[in-house]
């Protein structure tokens, strides 16, 4: 046959010999794809950077990956073979960019064939900054209530500091990190307990992890007490003498710790007027003298000295005294029975 008769049948009727070709082609497409089964994952998603930059914003945890293939390969395919990364090593400035998804199989799934796979999304927008170092002090973050009466005078936490990395911005930003609830609940003393850093801001990373010391210092609370209008007792006055008038009420206040103050009362000579240096009648000033413990302090009193008026007793109430004592030792003497004689 001339190349003249094979060209002409070549081009007879081209379009719809085009036309064939064409169809032939999507059946073929369809055939296949119409053969293949589909799965779909959700992988982790994996942020590469080991560069200057690293993200900003929140990065999605998770994608789907649909994996096409034979209805036989099927069987062998898991999420552990699928793997999915965004990589931000190229960029090296500040701003918003839309990264690609990147999926890798396993060494098993690559040798399959037929096989599609894709990532939906298959790009995602992240804003990213320039990677900063920094060491931000770590704060304790305690929970709940001391016993009554107690107080915490001293949190200790080693190490005192923290290594991170994280956007530069978020960096500034971070004041502290604070640690795991360290529980206070009824403590009277002082305890130390081993807790882990609570970080919430997931884009601020602590390099490496580990267990932070937490020591608290519980002593007992202070405060004061008042104690109003207390009648001062009368010490050490002569037997010949009294005091004429109202000895007047005394107020004052005491400082200490909390327990010590709830375990403290006024007893009969709390307040108290020594008249051990009076031997005769007359006006005197007397101190008041406090009695509380050594433990205490006292921060206020109302009055210094008192002015009393001592006068004479009467006699008639001293015969009286007299009188009386003598009765009672009457009457102890008849209780006591009698010797009793005996004889040979």
């Amino acid at each position: 046959m001339s190349t003249k008769k094979l060209n002409e049948r070549l081009f007879e009727n081209w379009p719809q010999k085009i036309i064939c070709i064409i169809l032939s082609i999507v059946l073929y497409v369809f055939n296949r794809v119409s053969s293949l089964e589909r799965k779909v994952f959700t992988v982790p998603l994996k942020v590469e950077a080991s560069g200057l930059m690293m993200p900003a914003s929140e990065v999605p945890r998770f994608v789907k990956v649909t994996i096409r293939t034979k209805a036989e390969n099927m069987p062998g395919i898991s999420s552990s073979s699928v793997f999915a990364s965004v990589n931000l090593d190229e960029y090296t400035e500040t701003g918003r960019y839309r990264v690609p998804i990147s999926i890798s199989l396993s060494e098993g799934l690559i040798l399959l064939d037929p096989l599609e796979y894709s990532a939906k999304p298959d790009s995602i927008e992240i804003d990213l900054d320039t990677k900063a170092l920094a060491y931000i002090p770590v704060k304790a973050a305690l929970s709940g209530e001391v016993e009554h009466g107690y107080t915490i005078s001293n949190v200790e936490i080693s190490p005192s500091t923290v290594k991170v990395v994280g956007p530069s911005k978020m960096i500034e930003k971070t004041k502290f990190i604070t640690t795991r609830k360290v529980i206070v609940s009824n403590a009277a003393k002082n305890f130390t307990q081993e807790v882990k850093l609570d970080n919430i801001n997931s884009k601020v990373m602590v390099m490496p992890e580990s267990d932070f010391k937490v020591t608290v210092t519980v002593v007992p609370a202070t405060d004061s007490k008042d104690f109003k209008d207390i009648i001062p007792s009368v010490l050490n006055l002569s037997e010949t003498l009294s005091v004429e008038s109202q000895i007047p009420a005394v107020s004052f206040k005491l400082a200490g710790t909390v327990p010590a103050l709830e375990r403290f009362s006024v007893e009969q000579d709390t307040v108290s007027l020594d008249f051990s240096s009076v031997t005769e009648p007359g006006t005197y000033e007397i101190p008041v003298n406090i009695a509380y413990p050594r433990t205490m302090a006292l921060s206020e009193k109302t009055a210094e000295t008192v002015t009393v008026t001592v006068v004479e007793r009467d006699v008639y109430e001293n015969a009286e005294e007299v009188r009386q004592a003598s009765e009672e030792t009457l009457q102890d003497a008849e209780k006591v029975p009698p010797e009793t004689e005996t004889g040979e």
